[in-house]
């Protein structure tokens, strides 16, 4: 089985791409947006939580990029 490099410009690739960098993007602002309503709202324990979740996102966002580019790299020659 063949396995394509970074360079495939299918569309199922794209998808994937999108897809690996959208959700870790989508979790962040999530977290952001209810973080600031609950600090607002003055509960603590869930704008903490919402904080965690945002470092969980970037991480997320860390890996997925490391694994796009480490892993989706063709043979070099």
């Amino acid at each position: 089985m063949a396995q394509g490099s970074i360079d495939d410009n299918s569309l199922t690739m794209l998808l994937l791409r999108v897809w690996m960098l959208a959700v870790p993007i989508a979790m962040l602002a999530a977290a952001v947006i209810f973080g600031g309503i609950a600090a607002a709202d003055g509960r603590w324990a869930l704008a903490g939580a919402m904080f965690g979740l945002g470092l969980l996102a970037i991480g997320l966002m860390a890996v997925h990029y490391w694994l796009l580019y480490r892993f989706g790299r063709g043979p070099t020659s």
